[in-house]
């Protein structure tokens, strides 16, 4: 959906409780904001606080745990309020924190999937396209053991591996399904995952069983890509795993996550000002809006109706039984 299409769209206010990587993301978003109201140039900003310009970048953009020295000497140059010195402060403290998955889950987690595990739990509205499997976030035990299996050499079959990335995606699930105030999601399934068996018969029973059931919840919307549908020159059928992910007015920038074979891109909401609204958008905004239609387009041409989407569903569960 359109990061436009509910204007009322609250955000999450930053806290203690937010995750590292959202602390992170909005500190250097925070910090980027007051360096361009200042009408300074990361170059600019670097020579007064006495760090490289790659040093302020970095920051901005979260591409790294932030440096204490570093947030404390942009905090001493614009000499913010107490409220927003205050933000800053405690967004460092969280920013410079293990990520949830970092001590357990580690060695597993491969580092393109990082930011989205430690962002999509503060997010509000979470839209995904899936073209080849259930997705991560609704998958049940047994599918997600047999593709985590299936995706491991022979000799790591009767290691830790299996049980730790299974137990980091039921406690990723957890995160954001199970929180107290869940995210509104859209999850758009190409129709072939209903008929890709994966495991056995009852396997695939259980799954669309579990699929029917959160179809039902009033947070949840499940719709399956038609087959037969054509989307911007079949360029959905080309497309990995797709997700926007939208956090409200005043909080982190919304990001397209698109993921390929071992690896990912991560293109933000570009942040522009009213004088510079009429100016074209470089190639990694308009990377952001090329992915956001694609996704828009869909969810418009592609997709049966959530309805139709069920009884989809309610015909899988009799064809596995």
């Amino acid at each position: 959906m359109s990061s436009n299409s509910n204007p009322i769209r609250l955000a999450r206010t930053p806290g203690p409780d937010w995750t590292k990587t959202a602390a992170n993301v909005f500190l250097g978003h925070t910090v980027r904001e007051m360096r361009e109201n200042a009408g300074l140039t990361q170059k600019q900003l670097a020579k007064e606080i006495l760090v490289s310009s790659p040093t302020v970048h970095r920051l901005e953009a979260a591409e790294t745990t932030p440096v204490r020295r570093t947030v404390d000497s942009v905090i001493n140059y614009f000499k913010p309020g107490a409220s927003m010195r205050d933000t800053l402060t405690m967004l460092l403290s969280r920013a410079l924190e293990p990520e949830w998955f970092q001590h357990r889950f580690g060695d597993c987690t491969p580092g393109y999937l990082r930011r989205l595990l430690g962002l999509e739990s503060m997010a509000i509205t979470i839209t995904t396209y899936d073209v080849r499997l259930v997705p991560g976030l609704l998958q049940t035990s047994a599918y997600a053991e047999h593709i985590v299996r299936t995706g491991l050499h022979l000799s790591e079959w009767d290691g830790p591996e299996l049980e730790l990335r299974l137990a980091q995606r039921a406690e990723r699930q957890e995160r954001v399904l199970g929180q107290a105030a869940p995210p509104q999601c859209i999850f758009m399934l190409d129709q072939s995952v209903l008929g890709r068996k994966a495991g056995t018969k009852k396997t695939m029973h259980e799954q669309m069983v579990f699929l029917r059931e959160m179809a039902d919840l009033p947070h949840i919307t499940i719709r399956f890509v038609l087959s037969g549908r054509m989307i911007a020159g079949n360029a959905a059928a080309m497309a990995g795993s797709m997700a926007q992910l939208q956090f409200g007015r005043g909080g982190l920038p919304d990001f397209v996550y698109a993921e390929q074979y071992e690896k990912a891109d991560y293109f933000s909401k570009p942040s522009r000002k009213a004088k510079d609204r009429n100016r074209p958008l470089t190639p990694r905004q308009n990377d952001y809006e090329r992915h956001l239609q694609l996704l828009l387009r869909i969810q418009g041409e592609g997709c049966a109706s959530p309805a139709k989407s069920r009884r989809m569903l309610d015909k899988a569960i009799k064809r596995y039984s």
